[in-house]
């Protein structure tokens, strides 16, 4: 198992609203990355609040953290949000977003060759702290050795792993770093996170 994140500020200021974490509870690997509306200090405010909250509530179900976190985030700026949810000795990935953040698998084996398309699970309209009407909470396999990518709109929307070779083998600090390098927008903050099983 290795994870690696990479962020970077809109303009080099000091504050990034773009941000990602994981934890360990009880059997499963929890992973988030939020994006505090617009950028600067407020945005990275909203941000620091949600992974927060998602931290203090790590057991509880994905509905429960995402309205939760809703309220919690009432009074800020508020963020779109991704978490991903792996449970230890399941080949599967639990996945529920909020907003413009977006989650992409890429499978080890035939289905990574070139001109497949990846697993992409769907994130719903809202904004986190300002309010959302569903959460679609989806569950894909994710067996070992696939890749999982998180990452906020601070990367162009043409961004995919495949457009890299050895995106299956490379270490994910190495891509995580060039993914930013290659794809972030210099108009805004930009995360990502990439997990192999």
């Amino acid at each position: 198992m290795a994870i690696a994140i990479a962020k970077r500020s809109y303009h080099g200021d000091p504050h990034c609203g773009d941000a990602a974490m994981h934890w360990q509870n009880d059997g499963k690997l929890i992973l988030c990355i939020c994006d505090g509306l617009g950028h600067g200090a407020a945005a990275e405010e909203a941000a620091e609040a949600a992974l927060e909250y998602v931290g203090k509530h790590l057991a509880d179900p994905l509905e429960d953290v995402f309205s939760g976190c809703n309220l919690a985030l009432r009074f800020t700026r508020g963020v779109a949000m991704g978490i991903a949810i792996i449970e230890e000795g399941k080949e599967t990935l639990i996945y529920a977003g909020i907003g413009n953040t977006q989650a992409i698998i890429l499978r080890q084996g035939n289905s990574c060759a070139p001109g497949k398309p990846t697993v992409r699970p769907t994130s719903d309209h809202g904004i986190v702290g300002g309010g959302y009407r569903k959460l679609s909470v989806e569950e894909v396999p994710f067996s070992s050795g696939d890749l999982l990518v998180l990452c906020t709109d601070g990367l162009k929307s043409a961004f995919t792993p495949t457009a890299y070779e050895d995106a299956l083998s490379v270490a994910p600090r190495r891509l995580a770093e060039r993914i930013l390098r290659d794809w972030a927008r210099e108009t805004d903050d930009a995360s990502v996170l990439v997990f192999r099983q």
